[in-house]
């Protein structure tokens, strides 16, 4: 049987993401509301949350050499979120160039997410004392064609990998708030994907940061016996936040450990979450959603596979 790449995957979901959009768009056009319709599901249209990550979503904090933070994007709760992965990415010199460079040439490794960016045959960077990080890339990156919902998102997909990894190298200060400058071919003033002007320096749209996300373990990491360390940061839902641990055996999920989160402690004492449960040699699958008060729905759910040998 023939398995789907990742960049196959990557296209046919973006082709269910465009059958999504002209319903959308259709809906929007019969239900007369008066506005354009907007091409993906409207940032505002997230879980209702009683507290997030504020308007500007925190920065990385210090990481291990050769460790390059990576956004990328997944479609969750009827919109496109920016999900974090850790990576060992090839030193270019710098940590930001290193970064957008793997981002542009690169998939992720869960395969719930995915990527919208091309190859950029060249790429540099600088930061100023002003915590303003400028990328001058090539056009060649930008040579999908998207609607104006992902180009947005591909444009934060940017914009947060380099705060990323400048902020986890310890090259950005607390203050002012830090921004991306791109250019193209040295440039201000492009258009990116046919959607996106890029006339000056661009911060974090904390709106397209995901909820939810599981920090560790990652997507098919492989842990040793024991004591084990599930850590993630959520959003504070009305019904809280809850995670469950199912081992596979023969074939069959088994429930091992779950619960309601409590979430503290850390860098980010409002949203961040940690438990250390005991695990036997297997695979196990990690879930952690939030709720809704109304109806106990699930929401934002964020998933990994991994083996515990």
């Amino acid at each position: 049987m023939n398995v789907p790449s990742h960049r196959q995957r990557t296209r046919v979901r973006l082709a269910l993401l465009a059958a999504v959009t002209t319903l959308g768009t259709l809906a929007a056009c019969v239900g007369g509301s008066g506005g354009s319709p907007s091409s993906m599901p409207a940032a505002s249209r997230q879980p209702p949350v009683v507290s997030s990550q504020g308007s500007t979503a925190p920065l990385e904090s210090l990481s291990a050499p050769r460790l390059s933070p990576i956004y990328w994007l997944g479609e969750r709760d009827s919109t496109v979120y920016l999900y974090r992965q850790y990576t060992q990415a090839e030193d270019q010199g710098d940590p930001v160039t290193t970064a957008i460079k793997y981002l542009t040439e690169h998939e992720p490794l869960d395969p719930d997410y995915f990527n919208l960016w091309s190859k950029a045959s060249r790429i540099g960077t600088s930061i100023s004392s002003g915590n303003v990080i400028t990328v001058d890339i090539s056009a060649d990156a930008f040579a999908r064609r998207l609607d104006a919902g992902l180009a947005q998102r591909a444009i934060q997909q940017l914009v947060y990998t380099a705060t990323a990894a400048a902020s986890a190298a310890g090259l950005l200060t607390q203050t002012p708030t830090a921004s991306v400058d791109i250019l193209v071919d040295g440039h201000s003033g492009y258009e990116a994907f046919s959607h996106v002007k890029l006339a000056g320096p661009i911060q974090r749209d904390a709106a397209l940061r995901a909820p939810i996300w599981i920090i560790d373990p990652q997507q098919d990491a492989s842990l040793t016996a024991g004591k084990a360390t599930i850590h993630g940061v959520s959003a504070t839902f009305p019904g809280g936040t809850q995670w469950v641990l199912k081992r596979d055996e023969d074939g069959k999920a088994t429930r091992v450990a779950g619960g309601k989160l409590h979430l503290g402690g850390g860098s980010r004492a409002d949203n961040e979450f940690q438990v250390t449960p005991i695990l036997e040699p297997g695979t196990y699958t990690l879930s952690v959603w939030g709720r809704s008060r109304a109806d106990s729905k699930r929401l934002s759910l964020d998933d990994k596979t991994f083996t515990v040998k």
